[in-house]
């Protein structure tokens, strides 16, 4: 009975100490995210991104008008994005102020996982430094990654692989392999192209959690285990397949995430492996995953042998099983996300695959000791370039900022003090959706072509934002659609190259302008001037768009880069 008793405290005793854990764990969450969130309030650039963040409002206000993805606008992306901004757009209004707001979340809530998945394998110090390091990469990179998918993306890879690596140890729960596959349903909701690959990671990561595991009956294991986990995927997938195959054909559908990829992406977008200069020392990052998978690999090999000791305690087996699972996994998320981004070479490109390999460089910190030296070495060197790349992007991103004069202190002491210029205090007394809440500030050139089409045209009304040539495309302005509350005359509002520039999408793009008949057109330059070692260089010899353009339409307006064209009367 004595034995019996000291057992159950021990086991009450046990109880607490977690129940106490949790409670730390969930508190310190909560003071990162909103420490984080913070930060980012405050670091937050008040210049909108044309492109990207332009096609993920124009996207969203198109759904918010009854408008489906692939079947009414050409998407290369997920619907998620779309449709959760769409329903925030109905209860609180269309301003940039609520996609910023949920952009801010995500990001608040990524630097808390990081800091949540690393501690629970590194001392806190090193934590910290593995959040702190995410949240300055969200600071250099926000102009081009603001309310793109990236970022929920990155978010939902990274909570739901933290999660599966539990098999490495013991058996999950069903419950949480569910929840896991629902996260990566998610993911693919988001961009297809990324949640498909986290679904073959966390399946080879199950599989290989259940064969160091367990020494029988491993198949019987891996279906125990595999099988929540893609209904959680296929409950979250299959439904919004089902809706949009009962409302709109298979073949845009095809054509937007299968056909244009496949045939015309690399073509269009290649990028070639950047050079590291002075200028550019962020660029490190493109070349450290490949650095950090290798010391990753050579980890998990030498601790495989090591296992191998059968004087090693169990509690030691154990322990190097969860190392080695955090390392299988997100070495595996790492090397996928790493693979998608070959094609389009940048430090954004591999954004995705950045954050786990900094999760990978603080386990391997933390651990540095068991290894040899010199590989000890490459490892603080790496922790060295791993926090100095970021650092680099984020001073880029303060000079830009102050050359601009778009920063939110900057802008609000300015307000106060009634410095602001002209033509920013004009655009911020008016209301549009890129004022209400909080005035956001594009060039002085867009201000005043939007604020001409705001006057001049009904809100009914369609509006088309083009280039200055057709037959030669890098990107297009996205966010004047947006801006000016005026939905797209065409389902091509989102320019690629060898997309528009081809005879038949200009085709289809002249004879919805004839349907839809927009008053006004912009002609917009910005992008004229950047050149890319691809086809967006290229001219494809197709002019029937301009040609239609220049028949139809007359200049009216020139503000700096846009050029505003009326359609000319019919005789």
């Amino acid at each position: 009975m004595t034995v019996k008793i000291a057992d159950i405290q021990n086991n009450d005793k046990s109880e607490e100490k977690q129940e106490s854990g949790s409670r730390e764990l969930l508190t310190s969450f909560v003071v990162v995210f909103l420490l984080s969130l913070f930060a980012l309030i405050v670091g937050m650039s008040l210049h909108p991104n044309a492109y990207d963040e332009g096609i993920v409002l124009t996207g969203s206000m198109r759904v918010a008008a009854g408008q489906v993805p692939h079947r009414d606008f050409y998407s290369i992306y997920g619907p998620a994005q779309f449709y959760i901004l769409a329903v925030l757009f109905k209860f609180f209004g269309q301003t940039l102020l609520i996609e910023r707001a949920l952009d801010l979340f995500y990001r608040a809530l990524l630097v808390a996982s990081v800091y949540v998945i690393a501690v629970s394998y590194v001392r806190r110090r090193i934590a910290v430094c593995a959040s702190a390091v995410t949240l300055v990469w969200l600071f250099a990179l926000y102009y081009y990654t603001v309310g793109a998918a990236t970022i929920p993306v990155s978010l939902l890879n990274l909570v739901s692989t933290g999660l599966v690596v539990q098999a490495f140890t013991h058996p999950v729960s069903r419950r949480r392999i569910f929840a896991v596959g629902v996260l990566s349903g998610l993911a693919s909701l988001f961009r297809y192209d990324t949640g498909i690959a986290l679904l073959w990671i966390h399946v080879c990561v199950i599989a290989i959690g259940v064969t160091v595991r367990l020494k029988e009956d491993r198949f019987s294991g891996f279906i125990a285990q595999c099988w929540p986990y893609l209904l959680g995927f296929g409950v979250v997938v299959l439904s919004p397949i089902v809706y949009y195959f009962s409302v709109a054909p298979v073949q845009p559908f095809i054509h937007d995430v299968i056909f244009f990829p496949s045939h015309y992406y690399h073509r269009a977008r290649n990028l070639p492996f950047p050079t590291i200069t002075l200028k550019s020392l962020d660029n490190f990052a493109i070349y450290l995953p490949i650095a950090i998978l290798g010391v990753s690999l050579f980890a998990i090999v030498t601790n495989y042998l090591r296992e191998k000791d059968n004087g090693a305690s169990a509690y030691t087996k154990l322990q190097n099983q969860r190392g080695q699972g955090f390392l299988i996994a997100f070495s595996l998320l790492a090397m996928a996300m790493y693979l998608k981004g070959v094609v389009r070479v940048g430090v954004i490109q591999m954004y995705l695959a950045t954050i786990p390999t900094i999760l990978l460089t603080a386990l391997l910190f933390e651990e540095r000791s068991v290894f040899w030296r010199p590989v000890r070495r490459f490892i603080v060197m790496a922790t060295c370039l791993t926090v100095l790349s970021p650092a680099w992007g984020s001073l880029r991103e303060i000079r830009d900022m102050y050359v601009q004069h778009v920063s939110l202190p900057e802008h609000v002491w300015s307000t106060v003090r009634k410095t602001s210029p002209a033509i920013r205090a004009t655009w911020c007394a008016t209301t549009s959706p890129l004022t209400r809440g909080l005035c956001f500030l594009p060039e002085d050139y867009r201000i005043q072509a939007i604020e001409f089409i705001q006057s001049h045209t009904r809100p009914d009304q369609t509006l088309f934002v083009g280039v200055t040539r057709h037959d030669k495309i890098v990107a297009n302005d996205n966010l004047t659609y947006f801006a000016t509350h005026r939905l797209p005359a065409t389902r091509w509002s989102h320019f690629d190259p060898d997309l528009q520039t081809s005879a038949e999408i200009q085709k289809q793009i002249v004879s919805e302008l004839e349907i839809n008949l927009p008053p006004y057109i912009i002609l917009d330059s910005e992008y004229d001037l950047q050149q890319e070692p691809n086809d967006s260089s290229r001219s494809s010899g197709v002019t029937i768009l301009d040609d239609y353009l220049h028949r139809k339409y007359h200049p009216l307006h020139s503000f700096g880069q846009m050029s505003i064209w009326q359609r000319t009367p019919a005789l």
